[in-house]
This record gives structure tokens, C-alpha cells and sequence, in this order.
């Protein structure tokens, strides 16, 4: 028999295309695959799996969420920062932009981006092989999925890479 294992629970709204949007819970591994600590709602969204288990607060049902449909997911409030995004995630630089999606819908924010040298724009990270990404927005962070995007028009000239301290 298969050992259960428990999951650390985090409250979400989250986006599908045409459909209002859903509040609800996904269940975070407590160990992450890639460093020490518990998987973050990034890396659950940017890993390999092709369903996301997504439990209704409306009616406690589970809908399994094909993970390239989602939108956007959107924390809770209360949710620790630290099963967001990981630790290890440096943001080097931000620029104000408005995304819009396939459905027509759309969502202002900052893209927080963790770029090397010599990678400064907002598309040289749009084009990195992670399929979500951070938006900080008036709502809070909004983890988006790039591949449910159809343009992102930047909103301010490029400022200046963050200092390395921040």
C-alpha cells in the first residue's frame, strides 16, 4: 500500500480562460525537489506535473486543473510568503507592465525577474523555459502562466537593475 503524504495546504484564487475566477486550496509537497524546504506554489506550477489537485471552497469537491489552462493562481490571505515563491529567488530586476491573456482579459503588476548579466528586458525573461512567472500586483503576487498570455505591453522604460542588497 502506498505511504500517505501529508500536504501543506494553501488558500488560492485561481484563473481558468472564460470562467470566473475560483477560491479554493492547493496541496504544496513538504519537501521541494530542488532545495531544502517545502515546495512553493512556484516551483508546484513549474514542475512536471500535468494536473494540479484543486480543492473548491464552495463545495469541497476536487477538480483536477490542467496546469497549462490555468491563467493565473493568486494567494490567499495569511498564506506564508516563503510556499509563494522560493527563498533562492533573487529579484534583480522589475518593470510595470500590463498582461494580457488569450481570453481578452488582463492584469497590470511589476514582473519580478531574476535575470544574469547581460539579460536586462522584460522579454529576454518571458522567454526563459519557466512557464509561470511573478507578477506583483495591486492584489498581491499573481503567479501567471505565460503560455495562457497573448501580449505584455511594457509600461515604463526599463529602470535600472535593483541593487544586489535588496
Amino acid at each position: 500500500m502506498p505511504e500517505y503524504v501529508s500536504k501543506q495546504r494553501v488558500t488560492v484564487r485561481v484563473s481558468l480562460p472564460n470562467e470566473d475566477p475560483m477560491d479554493g486550496a492547493l496541496s504544496l509537497a513538504p519537501n521541494s525537489e530542488t532545495r531544502e524546504g517545502p515546495e512553493t506554489v512556484l516551483e508546484m506550477l513549474n514542475g512536471t506535473a500535468r494536473v494540479i489537485p484543486f480543492q473548491s471552497t464552495e463545495d469541497g469537491k476536487v477538480l483536477l486543473l490542467n496546469r497549462r489552462n490555468i491563467n493565473w493562481v493568486i494567494m490567499g490571505h495569511g498564506v506564508d510568503p516563503r510556499l509563494v515563491c522560493p527563498a533562492t529567488f533573487v529579484v534583480t530586476r522589475e518593470e510595470s507592465v500590463h498582461v494580457t491573456f488569450t481570453d481578452g482579459r488582463g492584469i497590470d503588476g511589476r514582473i519580478q525577474m531574476e535575470l544574469p548579466d547581460g539579460m536586462n528586458r522584460a522579454s529576454d525573461f518571458l522567454n526563459c523555459a519557466e512557464e509561470f512567472f511573478a507578477l506583483r500586483s495591486r492584489l498581491g503576487v499573481v503567479l501567471v502562466n505565460k503560455s495562457r498570455v497573448r501580449d505584455v505591453l511594457v509600461l515604463e522604460p526599463s529602470p535600472s537593475p535593483l541593487p544586489a542588497d535588496r
